[in-house]
């Protein structure tokens, strides 16, 4: 690493005095907590591409502000980087013998960062306001019908109907225990106008400092931490909007750890040098395109599947991918291949004459400038969403469809997309895990990122049979049922499974990756420099 080129760009970037972070600095043996280790007066920078919406870590979706939340807030489990559940703030759990109970047991002596105790009481506010207020993942506590706390270290959750996925589904999105004490607060009206969300208080491995827009988040270590204390002194979220400007801070030494896919053309020309120590993962996440199905022209399951047959997926695989990822041919992630997935539903071929032909049949006649009708795809800027964007629309113009992309800031996306329901059609990336009944959130009619509006009772059945019974023969079958539907209703166009090779400098170790045996996918209460 150029470690004082990273110290200066730290400086300039969060007008931090740095004192003792020079190369001299003693690392300590890499155990956090451990009695007489040294740790090493260091700082990581981790580069997101824009800025959080706030700190509030549950109220809406924020994936420039998630990374930094796995830092500041603790989960009662959390999810590692290669899709796997960890104890968090509960060190034990189990379900009653008839799986309508499940009892979480609490790391005891927890604190707050403002120093106050942590209680369950705290998870039972948490998860009570989550589910009365709909916050984004509302549908993860769907099953629960009251909370009970014996004792200070103990949360029972009541549940409405065995729910074999609540554990795995508290371990993801927006499901951190938040201060009680701080946020149910009668003087503010509502949750955006608490302090706290802007100057946040958790239980996590590092203390809030400082936020910039448009420039960062600085994060302290918390000495505190019930996981041990961290080794490095300072974490910063950098905000560089551009993967290419990003990926070029990581060579220069300027920023430690990529929150962003590497830029395509850059995929593999760290792959043999061995200053870079290299990641090859392919996550349960997908990369689709959904629709408005409940009050736009893609109501109409044609339209959706037309769609589905113009998209040149492959083609779209091979420009923007480079290799890392893979191409989506199922409608539920092919990580469940031997357990779940059913491969008799496949996503159709690209086929131009079909497509043209379910247009016309939904009573659409071909215009004079050689299109069928005209519509908008609103999507944010992210990664490589504008590549394929582009390709999309593109790809629709053979088929006669109109596109006009209209490329937002992700506040401005939410607002009219989820918020409003105003839009046509738009792409996401989105995790379906950890257990197969993540895509639930994607097509229940509930689920809390069902941007296109999504409704089957029949869909809701299956998904439904699928979290009611432990067997895995039982659950096969339900989730046949649900790729089923999808395939004859087409509620998502899925495009590639997200993956990715990230490179991370050789001396840096114990990131999320190094040890998934401790930290969630973006945690550094364990990483230092060797």
């Amino acid at each position: 690493m150029k470690k004082w080129t990273k110290l200066l760009a730290a400086f300039l970037m969060a007008c931090l005095a740095l004192a003792g972070c020079g190369t001299d600095t003693p690392k300590g043996d890499g155990t956090p907590g451990t009695e007489g280790n040294i740790p090493a007066q260091d700082v990581l920078i981790y580069a997101v591409q824009g800025d959080p919406q706030s700190f509030n870590p549950d109220m809406k979706s924020d994936d420039y502000a998630y990374s930094a939340n796995q830092n500041i807030y603790s989960r009662l489990v959390k999810l590692n980087a290669n899709d796997q559940i960890l104890p968090d703030l509960a060190e034990s759990w189990e379900f009653s013998e008839d799986g309508l109970t499940l009892t979480f047991h609490l790391h005891e002596g927890v604190k707050w960062h403002d120093g106050e105790p942590f209680t369950s009481a705290d998870v039972k506010w948490t998860l009570d306001t989550m589910k009365e207020q709909k916050w984004t993942k509302s549908d993860s506590v769907a099953s629960v019908t009251s909370i009970e706390c014996p004792d200070d270290n103990t949360v029972v959750l009541n549940l409405s109907q065995r729910d074999v996925a609540i554990v795995a589904k508290l371990g993801w999105y927006a499901t951190f225990i938040m201060p009680e004490h701080i946020w149910n607060d009668p003087q503010y009206s509502d949750f955006v106008s608490n302090p706290a969300a802007w100057n946040p208080i958790g239980t996590g491995p590092y203390k809030f400092e400082k936020y910039e827009a448009g420039v960062g988040t600085t994060l302290v270590k918390n000495e505190e931490y019930f996981g041990g204390q961290p080794i490095i002194e300072k974490l910063i979220f950098q905000v560089i909007p551009d993967s290419t400007t990003a990926y070029q801070s990581l060579l220069n030494g300027e920023v430690d750890y990529l929150g962003m896919v590497v830029p395509t053309a850059n995929k593999h020309e760290l792959d043999n040098d061995p200053n870079y120590k290299h990641f090859h993962y392919l996550s349960i996440n997908r990369t689709y395109i959904t629709f408005n199905m409940e009050t736009s022209i893609f109501k109409d399951v044609r339209l959706r599947q037309a769609v589905a047959m113009g998209v040149d997926r492959q083609g779209i695989y091979d420009r923007v991918a480079n290799g890392t990822g893979a191409l989506a041919e199922y409608f539920i992630s092919p990580l469940w291949e031997g357990k779940y997935l059913d491969k008799q539903y496949t996503m159709p071929a690209r086929d131009v004459a079909a497509a043209k032909a379910l247009i016309e049949d939904a009573g659409y006649t071909l215009r004079d400038d050689g299109f069928y009708f005209d519509m908008t795809m609103d999507i944010f800027e992210s990664g490589n969403f504008k590549d394929i964007a582009q390709i999309v629309k593109e790809n629709l113009k053979e088929i006669g469809i109109n596109v006009t992309l209209n490329i937002m800031e992700m506040a401005a996306w939410q607002d009219k997309v989820i918020t409003n329901s105003n839009f046509d059609m738009t792409m996401l990336a989105g995790y379906q895990g950890p257990d197969v009944s993540g895509v639930a959130g994607r097509v229940a009619s509930t689920g809390g990122t069902n941007v296109g509006l999504y409704n089957n009772p029949e869909m809701d059945a299956a998904l439904q049979a699928g979290v009611e019974t432990a067997d895995d023969a039982e659950r096969a079958k339900a989730y046949s049922e649900v790729q089923r539907i999808m395939s004859e209703d087409m509620p998502m166009v899925f495009l590639f499974e997200n993956g990715d090779c990230l490179p991370v400098a050789a001396n840096l170790d114990g990131t999320p990756r190094d040890v998934p045996d401790l930290a969630a996918a973006n945690e550094f209460a364990y990483a230092n420099y060797k």
